[in-house]
């Protein structure tokens, strides 16, 4: 029988014998059952140990994409799984004998009713994702190590859920000890060391300690690495190594790169993020010392995997940011930078909590904003903005635009609402039926109060809704104002109507349309509406969260989900026709920003800090950043002076994207922003490659 298979019928097993048993007692038992058997072995060659299958069927974790219960063969439907997943899609492709079919058929149906998705499905209509990410405490873990972490653990009143955490970190030191044999067998002598240490202390290397975060998160995570203040974690150890003598910088650059291909070996593209820098970390000198090592190498990796970050300050390093714009230049897109100048008062209000809090910020995903350690990240609703203010000027009836933009806002409630509805179902529901006990061991302080991380273990529970289009949705509110209530034009019945049609048989309404100001343009009736629409969505998701009883709800505008709900959306009031894409995260409509790259910054710096994650893209060309190297430093001197929260920085050659599209065998290595996440251009398909090469090129 199919490996897979087995490994189901033996996971589904010990599920039902553990079925009443407390929830950490189950998934303790149930992530023994999946490890080490989900893990691929080592190879030849390799530097480290810790790579995933895709061989599996019912899972335990935190999210998963796979095909949810509503899947059928003529219709494919995938989301965010979180908890006990299950593929429903295996009985229809994965059986070869009827043997396996009958076997699928059963597990399917047993599964239908016991995955953690079904439960929260069915006490809600709505259908989306029901998973969680977060960012762990790897300061702690390479500080403790595994055998501190049982230390900790072992002082905690006894409970099951303290049984749970043993039996999960014994669980990961045996997955140590299956590669170190394998790594033995193979002569990989450096390798086995490293993996016999980290289960007998903490981390007293570099490579032992990239070697405990490599199965750690593979173990927690899977496909979604989520490496928070990497340097913090990692800086002390490199510096005393270099000091004593027993590593170069040569030789941990090396070691990094290592790292990085075994993570993009088997991360998800659009979700594997490290991040390094900012304020009040408790090493600066010796992060900043791993910061550059990391970022060399970066500029020899040069893909799409792990999404290097940057947090950067006024008094850090000026070397640091230095070497980032030339790593940026060398890698196409990373690392992308975040400003903590302006961030961290933000999320301080966002997210109602201490600065001291909000310093833990962490750019997510895609680069929704979570609390690192202190706070899961439910990123499972798009909200599709052009679609909410079109249902508002639809409902609205109003003689002057601000009975208009009124309807808008209540609709905006009403969407706000049932969003945070859906979030809290998740967080009471995940978390009656799961300790999510990887995640528990290293958030902050589930293991000081002895609980799990949904059980009241950590610090905040909040969500973040996927924001998408807030450009389209405020540039129509802007014509629409200009248009009907300004100019009187037009009346609102016939922009609806035209919208219906297309604009087919409107086109000097559709010209006009296209004419009236545009975000992006240092035009500021146009700036001010998107940042007002934003404020009023962020304000009353706020208000939506704790009225349900999340500690916050944030909406970000980061994800380029905008391709996909933009082709599911008709036309818009700024001129966009049906099926065309949004514009993806905080940025002009693409082509739509005519007036130069200052005036694309000072549009930016209209947004209001206080939201759940922005980000801009900005597509730069290699001659002017080569040729006008100073210049380029100094205009994004003042964008980080003046509040700019955060920069997607692609410089690439004039009529590369072009010629990648005609001849993309020469191309492999051009990577393009999509929103908060980069591709291999060539791997794009037509659609979103046309949205791209639209951006304008500074």
């Amino acid at each position: 029988m199919n490996s897979a298979i087995s490994q189901a019928i033996e996971f589904t097993e010990v599920f039902k014998k553990y079925k009443n048993a407390p929830s950490p007692i189950r998934e303790a038992m149930c992530f023994k059952a999946q490890y080490p058997a989900l893990l691929s072995p080592v190879r030849d060659g390799d530097v480290f140990a810790g790579r995933g299958s895709e061989k599996r069927i019912v899972y335990m974790g935190s999210v998963w994409w796979f095909a949810v219960p509503d899947y059928s063969p003529k219709f494919l439907v995938e989301g965010k799984q979180g908890g006990y997943c299950f593929d429903f899609s295996a009985p229809y492709n994965l059986p070869t004998t009827d043997d396996e079919k009958a076997v699928l058929k059963e597990l399917s149906a047993f599964w239908k009713t016991e995955c953690t998705m079904a439960k929260i499905y069915a006490k809600t209509h709505l259908r989306d994702g029901v998973g969680f990410l977060f960012a762990n405490n790897l300061d702690r873990l390479i500080s403790r190590g595994l055998p501190g972490l049982v230390q900790d653990v072992t002082a905690m009143p006894d409970s099951d859920f303290r049984t749970g955490l043993l039996s999960v970190l014994e669980t990961i030191a045996d997955v140590c000890r299956h590669f170190q044999k394998q790594a033995q067998q193979k002569g990989l002598t450096s390798m086995a060391n490293n993996l016999e240490a980290i289960t007998q202390h903490a981390p007293k290397t570099l490579a032992q300690a990239l070697q405990l975060i490599l199965i750690y998160e593979l173990l927690s995570h899977e496909k979604h690495y989520e490496l928070n203040r990497f340097d913090v974690a990692l800086g002390d150890i490199y510096a005393q190594e270099l000091e004593n003598g027993t590593i170069t910088q040569a030789q941990a650059i090396e070691q990094i790169l290592a790292f990085y291909r075994m993570v993009r070996e088997y991360g998800e593209v659009s979700v594997c993020r490290l991040i390094m820098g900012g304020k009040h970390r408790r090493n600066p000198e010796n992060a900043d010392k791993l910061i550059v090592a990391a970022l060399k190498a970066e500029q020899l990796h040069r893909q799409v995997i792990p999404q290097v970050s940057l947090r950067i300050y006024d008094g850090m390093n000026p070397e640091i940011l230095t070497l980032a714009y030339d790593t940026i230049n060398e890698a196409y897109t990373f690392p992308t930078l975040y400003n903590d100048d302006a961030i961290i008062d933000g999320v301080a209000k966002a997210f109602d909590v201490s600065a001291e809090d909000a310093k833990k910020y962490y750019p997510l995903g895609c680069g929704e904003f979570i609390l690192a350690h202190n706070s899961p990240a439910i990123l499972c609703m798009g909200w599709s903005v052009p679609k909410t203010v079109d249902a508002g000027i639809r409902k609205a009836n109003a003689k002057t635009y601000d009975e208009l933009y009124q309807s808008v806002l209540e609709q905006i409630k009403l969407e706000a609402d049932e969003l945070a509805c859906y979030h809290k179902l998740l967080v009471d529901v995940g978390g009656a039926d799961c300790a999510f006990l990887m995640a528990s061991l290293l958030t902050d302080d589930c293991i000081a109060r002895g609980k799990p991380i949904f059980g009241g273990g950590v610090n905040f529970n909040g969500a973040c809704v996927m924001g998408h289009g807030f450009t389209n949705g405020a540039d129509s509110l802007t014509a629409i104002k200009q248009l009907v209530y300004d100019q009187k034009a037009y009346t609102l019945e016939e922009v609806l109507k035209a919208l219906d049609d297309n604009f087919v048989g409107h086109e000097n309404l559709h010209k006009a349309l296209i004419s009236a100001p545009k975000y992006g343009n240092d035009n500021s009736e146009a700036d001010q509406t998107v940042s007002r629409l934003w404020r009023d969505m962020t304000e009353a998701a706020r208000e939506a969260g704790k009225n349900h009883g999340l500690d916050f709800l944030t909406v970000s505008s980061v994800n380029p989900g905008g391709y996909h709900l933009g082709w599911a959306m008709g036309a818009t009031a700024d001129g966009r026709l049906k099926q065309q894409p949004f514009a993806i995260g905080n940025a002009p409509t693409a082509g739509y920003d005519k007036s130069g790259l200052t005036a694309l910054m000072n549009s930016v710096l209209h947004t209001d800090p206080v939201n759940g994650g922005s980000i801009t893209n900005f597509k730069i060309s290699r001659d002017f950043f080569v040729k006008e190297r100073g210049k380029f430093e100094a205009l994004f001197a003042a964008y980080w002076a003046g509040g700019g929260l955060q920069a997607n920085i692609t410089i690439i050659n004039k009529g590369d994207l072009e010629a990648a599209m005609k001849e993309p065998e020469k191309f492999p290595h051009l990577l393009v922003r999509l929103g908060g996440w980069s591709a291999r251009f060539i791997d794009l398909d037509s659609y979103t490659q046309h949205e791209i090469l639209k951006r304008t090129l500074y």
